[in-house]
């Protein structure tokens, strides 16, 4: 494995760590079994017991990466942040409030959350989780082919864990998968910039916490996605 300087880190370094010939594949690895935990998450026995197998096989991969790492932290893309990481936090906290603006007046809500409900502790924990995830880890460990198709790449594996996840509704839940994945697929993509150009995964990871608090802050119930 070759390490990556403190100095030569930051712009043109997607991962900002160790970007070796494993990586790929343990990102692969990751992805696929966060799609077969996210596709068996609400089915009945036993096809739900292949949720947890997709979790023990994203733990396995992570697992793997942490041997010979000089930094867990920095697989998930913890990094000492250069002074212009302060205002690549800015603009992901305004793409976020901005895209749940959106959401809102779209879905004929008031355009601020009306109360915080305990959900949105709950609705935190997961964007935060997935951003360290997919922009972190995964598109860290892609970055042996380039910070380009590391973007893509993870912004890819983030859609298809989205719509796995949201494959399966309800009886009478209507959802527009083409329109979930795109937009998932299009702000992953400028999650995954932020990440790259800022050389830390703290500018997505709040960008998805501020959009969570408003889109999810006054949801009294737990979506059926989460416990359905």
């Amino acid at each position: 494995m070759i390490d990556v300087p403190p100095q030569a880190a930051g712009r043109g370094d997607s991962s900002n760590h160790l970007a070796d010939t494993d990586g790929p594949g343990q990102a692969l690895t990751a992805s696929a079994g966060m799609v077969i935990f996210a596709a068996a998450a609400h089915a009945g026995l036993p096809l739900f017991l292949l949720a947890g197998g997709g979790l023990l096989l994203t733990s396995w991969a992570i697992a793997v990466s942490f041997r010979g790492a000089s930094s867990r932290l920095r697989l998930f893309g913890f990094t000492r942040p250069p002074q212009r990481t302060v205002a690549w936090v800015a603009g992901g906290l305004l793409l976020g409030i901005g895209l749940a603006f959106i959401l809102r007046s779209t879905s004929h809500r008031p355009i601020l959350p009306t109360g915080l409900e305990p959900f949105v502790l709950t609705a935190i924990a997961i964007g935060a989780a997935e951003e360290l995830l997919f922009r972190g880890f995964i598109q860290g460990r892609f970055a042996a082919f380039g910070w380009g198709a590391a973007v893509a790449l993870a912004a890819f594996a983030h859609t298809t864990y989205k719509v796995a996840l949201f494959a399966f509704p309800p009886e009478g839940v209507d959802i527009r998968l083409g329109i979930l994945g795109l937009f998932t697929f299009l702000v992953g993509l400028l999650l995954g910039f932020m990440r790259h150009r800022s050389g830390s995964v703290f500018p997505p990871l709040c960008s998805h916490v501020a959009f969570d608090i408003l889109v999810y802050g006054d949801w009294e119930a737990v979506p059926w996605w989460i416990w359905g």
